[in-house]
């Protein structure tokens, strides 16, 4: 029973991180369509700064620096010209499939698979696992701090207005647009730390690492009830659900592709149960 809530615990923190991510955007009336994208940037600069530096505190500077400058730049181009910020963080997501593939093929030589030089060092096997031990307590201290920040801060609260009542702040001299962008900035940092999340335990880029999670945080938003501590929850139901479907995998008894689905079938049905919700409470 300890090993498989430590096996949750460990694969729900990068979903957490990316939920709280795209949270930030959420309060700020951006949907981020971009966090997939986001973290497997984030995955990439991360595990090629390690590999050249040895230092997985200077991959993941690089990584949140990276991500923080992709994702910003996007968001002041977004606000500057009125795009469709559903549209731009589609393209987000292109062209970092596409960079990173790129980078990966003049840097390393291939596009698949990319292990770090020491990774099979028993160093680097005992971080790696103490890694995984630390990412949830951080993911939940960070969702701690995220609800006293947009529940207990005039910031918090501006940046919340910012998608609600964008008006309301115009009337008191303050810029919508500023915390808009300001939330972007915020989740591109949560997609840095679910990309660190995910590789640095592999010791690898791994093409896509994200695995969709950066799609399945936008449905814990939802199923969270739109709070940090709610995501916490969201959070560790997927990551159950995934378990299980590994588990019933293995005994061979369930197609795998049914099997596989299940956690994505879960993201489904909460888009279509909060649509439904939507559309009662407008008529």
């Amino acid at each position: 029973m300890t090993e498989i809530l430590s096996a949750v615990l460990a694969s729900s923190a990068p979903l957490l991180f990316a939920a709280l991510g795209a949270l930030a955007t959420e309060y700020a009336g951006v949907l981020a369509v971009f966090m997939d994208g986001a973290i497997n940037l984030a995955a990439f600069i991360c595990i090629a700064v390690t590999a050249s530096t040895g230092s997985p505190l200077a991959g993941f500077a690089a990584a949140a620096a990276g991500t923080i400058v992709f994702v910003g730049a996007a968001a002041l181009y977004t606000e500057a010209t009125g795009a469709n910020p559903f549209l731009t963080g589609l393209s987000l997501n292109l062209f970092s499939a596409g960079i990173t593939s790129l980078l990966s093929t003049l840097v390393f030589g291939t596009r698949g698979v990319v292990p770090l030089p020491f990774s099979g060092e028993a160093e680097y096997i005992a971080f790696s696992a103490g890694l995984r031990q630390f990412a949830f307590p951080a993911a939940l201290a960070a969702a701690v701090l995220m609800a006293f920040f947009f529940h207990n801060t005039k910031p918090g609260a501006a940046l919340r207005a910012s998608g609600s009542s964008p008006r309301v702040l115009e009337a008191r001299g303050l810029h919508p647009d500023r915390y808009r962008v300001f939330s972007w900035m915020i989740a591109a940092v949560f997609a840095a730390l679910a990309g660190t999340a995910l590789s640095l335990p592999l010791g690898a880029w791994v093409p896509n690492v994200s695995s969709g999670r950066g799609w399945t945080a936008l449905a814990a938003v939802y199923l969270g009830l739109r709070n940090p501590l709610g995501c916490v929850l969201a959070a560790l139901l997927f990551s159950a659900a995934e378990y299980a479907a590994n588990i019933l995998q293995g005994t061979g008894q369930v197609s795998g592709t049914l099997i596989l689905g299940l956690p994505y079938a879960l993201a489904l049905a909460v888009f279509i149960l909060k649509r439904k919700d939507l559309g009662t409470q407008t008529t």
